[in-house]
């Protein structure tokens, strides 16, 4: 298994990331060849997924992408929970870690890492472009965080957040 998990990266990394857009001729094609790669390394994947090119997926262990969600072209995506119908600007990052920094007698790079915490993003919300959503931090359903915002903490249902740190700019109705 993780011979085939090494083969389907080094594809993805090699050549699925660098297809075109989904937005160019043969679209279809080059996104459904996306979908596949990923939803063979990623730890779940819904029917519909987008993943846009230059997509950075680490090993894809720990990312969970629900039906009919996107990722933008040139994210980086350690680890992240997204659920269904999830828009994903460009550029954004998700985070699911840090490093130790307890020790001021040591150096940061010798102290290790925090543990794995990941972010979740849950149904219908909206990603901007260059956002950066924390370790841990969860946006909630149909929340929209604005374009170049830092998730520092959880955002609610239906909030607009921006900034950094990301904070409240308005809200959406609930349906």
């Amino acid at each position: 298994m993780e011979m085939r998990r090494a083969v389907i990266l080094t594809i993805y990394y090699a050549i699925g990331q660098r297809l075109p857009d989904s937005g160019y001729p043969l679209g279809r094609l080059w996104r459904g060849a996306r979908a596949w790669l990923c939803s063979q390394v990623f730890a779940s994947a819904g029917p519909g997924i987008n993943v846009e090119p230059g997509v950075f997926i680490a090993d894809g262990r720990h990312i969970s992408l629900g039906k009919g969600s996107g990722l933008g072209q040139g994210s980086h995506v350690y680890g992240v929970t997204i659920g269904d119908h999830v828009m994903v600007g460009p550029n954004v990052v998700f985070l699911k870690e840090n490093h130790r920094y307890d020790d001021p007698t040591s150096p940061i790079q010798a102290q290790g890492r925090t543990d794995i915490a990941l972010p979740v993003i849950e149904d219908g919300a909206w990603i901007g472009e260059r956002a950066i959503i924390l370790p841990g931090r969860r946006v909630g359903k149909g929340a929209i965080v604005g374009a170049g915002a830092v998730v520092t903490r959880d955002v609610v249902d239906y909030q607009i957040v921006g900034g950094n740190p990301a904070r409240e700019i308005g809200r959406r109705p609930r349906p």
